[in-house]
């Protein structure tokens, strides 16, 4: 993060802000500063356990974790350095298969170089290792959110769900607030970030809005060329002069350390964080620019109708994202938000390191906002986002090859055409669905074409006869289709690329789920290597053989629960006697990348749930004192707090607590009342 720059990158956000959003930020950083003092001593325990002390909060550091999310939400480069390991291994139009185009729906309906392997593959060990210790870090983070008009709800009037998918920890990373100032400027409620003011997900007196992670292409790594003494690069055939920043890291119990940065036009030099690098990547991220989200966080929250509301989401610039609405009028609309790149060549689709030298990749521009998706009250009266592509391939524009594959917003948009006089009831049922439209289909090819001789394989196999592809915490099931999957995968592509290359594909968490439904649905396919049905068998076989350490001997016995479930983990969790103060699990439980309700392990650590459902939402605009939520474990960051871990329960079976809005909603649930005196 330091050779990123995001302390500088924070500060040039607070350049665009306006003086508005400045005085929130100072006002934010003057009552945490203000607690400090009170508190003296009597600090939460991480602090006495590591024997420190925080400094006062500066406005800038709000900018700061704004950034760390917003890194977290923009991934391309963990692409990029996956497919330059890959590439080498064959050919682009292999490597394009592998890439599949993302094959709708939409939101909007009908409404290469061998050199850079060894690089990619140390700078993503070293990602990986940093992303462990910081969960914002990781990549692949998704989300839904859908809202259907009055002619779907039995109300007449909008309805708004929720719940983006986020790594699940200790505390949670999104509480709950409302915001109700005395002038009525804010009077607002819904998911807030720590250290960020504003809610970022929730409704106000006259609209309500969720967001997804709209998956722009926004960060390219660039090849460069250096001189023998790695004080220049070379541009268009002249010579620059990197810029140098040295960032000083203080240690506890030992001397400070100091980094030297070095920096092009296209941004830092990555590769200087990992000393295997044989090459010198720079990475161009629209995130090291400037921005004014919190003004547009604000912005939101006092919006009154969808003009207002548009004008503020179009300062919302990083992350992209895709924003559903609601408003009290009857109202329902889409809008795609971030500042997305135009390159003047995008020969590689995004999905490889370019060169640097040649200029041939440069961004050019910024698609306007205007001319960003968007639309309001469709003909089917309803919007579904679920990290799918935003419009059809027609649009001109080049948004992303990066979509999550179609099964979530495919179940969720069949529910909302199926239903009628829909409740937040039936978005609740809704937001539960654990079923798996990918592990179904590789079940009944399993079932259909395997032909095992083991006795234990053919047991197994029974599993998945008559199986509904649903991946609750109780079926063997769905156990056996979820490692299976991963292997059908293995047979198919580790006979052109390679064993290592196969399972570094299998980090990525969109394509190989896409190439796995082509294949299957394509008996033919060259990846099948002229015999489908032996690597079916093989298959089968192999996921047999990892099930049995796992859940033992008898598949009979297998469960999902068994092997996937979920921790919510402390940083301090992982010191084995702070492990039960700080950390609370593990919990059996459902779900895999494909369902609606979230169950996503991390490709590198199969099959333990590592992210899923942060916060989830029903907002009703016909009464948003009938609106629900809930956080994952509680509102406190405090261990020994009754809230520390008061939703687990809740949370674990999709069931939600009353969100109250108006005063009166408010005073009658208020069980506590903390009165602070400036």
């Amino acid at each position: 993060m330091r050779t990123l720059g995001m302390t500088e990158a924070a500060e040039a956000d607070w350049q665009t802000l306006d003086e508005e959003s400045r005085a929130a930020l100072e006002a934010y950083a003057a009552g945490v500063n203000a607690y400090l003092e009170l508190a003296g001593s009597d600090l939460p325990p991480e602090f006495k356990i590591l024997g420190l002390r925080p400094e006062p909060w500066q406005p800038v550091d709000s900018l700061v974790f704004g950034k760390l999310l917003a890194w977290g939400l923009s991934n391309n480069y963990y692409n990029e350095l996956i497919l330059a390991s890959i590439a080498p291994e064959t050919t682009w139009e292999n490597l394009l298969e592998l890439l599949p185009e993302y094959p709708g729906p939409d939101v909007i309906p009908d409404a290469q170089s061998a050199a850079l392997s060894r690089t990619a593959a140390s700078l993503l060990d070293f990602g990986l290792v940093a992303e462990t210790l910081n969960p914002l870090l990781r990549p692949d983070q998704g989300s839904n959110a859908w809202v259907v008009g009055g002619s779907h709800t039995a109300s007449g009037l909008p309805l708004l769900a929720n719940d983006p998918h986020q790594t699940l920890s200790m505390p949670s990373l999104w509480y709950e607030v409302g915001l109700h100032s005395q002038d009525g400027v804010y009077d607002v409620v819904g998911g807030s970030l720590p250290g960020i003011p504003g809610i970022e997900i929730g409704h106000n007196a006259y609209i309500a809005w969720g967001v997804t992670n709209a998956r722009p292409d926004v960060q390219d790594l660039f090849i460069e060329t250096l001189n023998e003494d790695g004080t220049q690069y070379l541009f268009q055939g002249e010579w620059r002069d990197l810029t140098f920043r040295e960032e000083t890291i203080q240690v506890k119990g030992a001397e400070p350390v100091t980094l030297t940065v070095r920096i092009t036009h296209h941004g830092p030099l990555v590769s200087d964080v990992v000393e295997e690098a044989e090459g010198d990547l720079a990475l161009r991220w629209t995130g090291l620019d400037g921005h004014p989200l919190l003004q547009a966080v604000l912005g939101i929250n006092r919006a009154r109708d969808w003009d207002e509301f548009r004008a503020a989401v179009a300062d919302w610039e990083v992350p992209g994202m895709n924003f559903v609405y609601a408003d009290v009028e009857g109202n329902i609309g889409y809008q795609m938000s971030g500042q997305v790149p135009i390159r003047a060549s995008n020969d590689v689709l995004g999905v490889l390191p370019v060169d640097g030298a040649d200029g041939a990749h440069e961004w050019t521009g910024f698609i306007p906002f205007e001319e960003m998706p968007y639309a309001i009250n469709p003909s089917g009266d309803f919007f579904a986002s679920a990290n799918n592509r935003p419009v059809g391939p027609d649009d001109p524009h080049f948004f992303s090859r990066y979509f999550q594959p179609p099964y979530r917003v495919s179940r969720i948009s069949q529910a909302i055409r199926d239903g009628q006089n829909l409740t937040p009831e039936d978005f609740a049922a809704l937001q539960a669905d654990w079923h798996s439209a990918i592990n179904l289909a590789v079940a009944q090819a399993l079932v259909a074409e395997a032909h095992p001789t083991d006795p234990t394989a053919q047991a197994a196999l029974d599993l998945l006869r008559d199986w509904d592809g649903m991946m609750t915490p109780d079926s063997g099931a769905a156990a056996l289709s979820e490692v299976a999957l991963r292997h059908v995968i293995r047979q198919a592509v580790a006979p052109e690329i390679g064993e290592d290359a196969a399972e570094k594909y299998l980090l990525l968490a969109a394509y190989p789920y896409m190439f796995l439904q082509n294949i299957l649905d394509d008996p033919a396919s060259p990846w099948w290597h002229g015999d489908r049905a032996g690597a079916l068998t093989r298959a089968l076989e192999d996921a047999v053989a990892e099930l049995q350490p796992i859940l033992g001997d008898d598949p009979a016995a297998w469960t999902w629960g068994g092997m996937h479930a979920m921790t919510f983990a402390h940083p301090l969790g992982s010191i084995g006697p702070l492990r039960p103060v700080f950390n609370r699990g593990p919990y059996p439980t459902g779900g895999n990348w494909n369902t609606v309700n979230s169950g996503a392990y991390y490709p590198d650590k199969p099959y333990a749930m590592g992210l899923g459902p942060a916060y989830r939402i029903i907002s009703n605009p016909a009464d948003w004192d009938s609106s629900i939520s809930i956080i994952p474990t509680g509102q406190s960051g405090h261990p020994f707090s009754p809230y520390y871990d008061d939703q687990i329960e809740l949370w674990l079976a999709v069931e939600y607590h009353p969100l109250p809005f108006t005063p009166e909603a408010i005073e009658r649930a208020a069980v506590h009342t903390l009165l602070l005196n400036p």
